[in-house]
């Protein structure tokens, strides 16, 4: 037969408690180790993190500023160019491939076999193309237009001026009744001249 070890549970509970208890002492000393090394690496580090980005910010800025500086020359030389560039594509462009566009359509919706459409459509919008659009002229407005929009809004203004100058005044009814004339009141200085000439 084979022998069973005697274990004692009470003796094992103890001995559990004591490196418990030891764990515990050890892992606060750990503890408090690690804080004051962990303010020492902070202390060390804050300063020369401080002073590496003061150096960076210093370098930077120099650069930042001169490409700031380029780029804004770049944008001043590139203006002209391109309110040109805007100016081509909305002024001749765009009108240009409208007109092209409605042309072609026009070409297919002819009569005729497919083929004959398309290089009637092809030719039509390639001239479209290739022409320039007319520019528009601005009219100069006429100063008998100017003249009449100006009456018009002083009349319209004098309008309702009067309007409103009108609507201000008190109205008088001609048919409501004089309410005042049927008071009647009593002539008090008859009787105080009665009185002084009493005394």
């Amino acid at each position: 037969m084979a022998r069973t070890p005697n274990i004692d549970t009470d003796k094992l509970k103890a001995q559990g408690l004591q490196l418990r208890d030891a764990a515990a002492v050890h892992a606060g000393r750990l503890a408090v180790r690690a804080a004051d090394l962990a303010e020492q690496g902070l202390d060390w580090a804050a300063p020369r993190a401080q002073a590496a980005l003061s150096s960076a910010i210093e370098r930077a800025t120099p650069l930042v500023e001169s490409a700031s500086e380029r780029a804004q020359s770049v944008a001043d030389r590139a203006q002209p160019f391109l309110s040109d560039i805007h100016g081509h594509v909305v002024d001749d462009y765009l009108p240009r491939l409208n007109k092209a566009v409605s042309e072609s359509a026009t070409a297919l919706a002819a009569e005729g076999d497919l083929s004959s459409r398309a290089r009637a459509a092809r030719s039509a919008s390639a001239k479209a193309l290739t022409t320039p659009a007319r520019k528009k002229k601005c009219c100069k407005k006429g100063r008998l237009l100017r003249a009449l929009c100006f009456t018009a809004l002083t009349a319209a203004a004098a309008g309702a001026g009067y309007v409103l100058w009108k609507r201000s005044q008190p109205i008088e009814d001609p048919w409501a009744e004089d309410y005042w004339a049927d008071l009647e009141v009593e002539d008090y200085s008859a009787d105080q001249n009665q009185e002084a000439s009493a005394e």
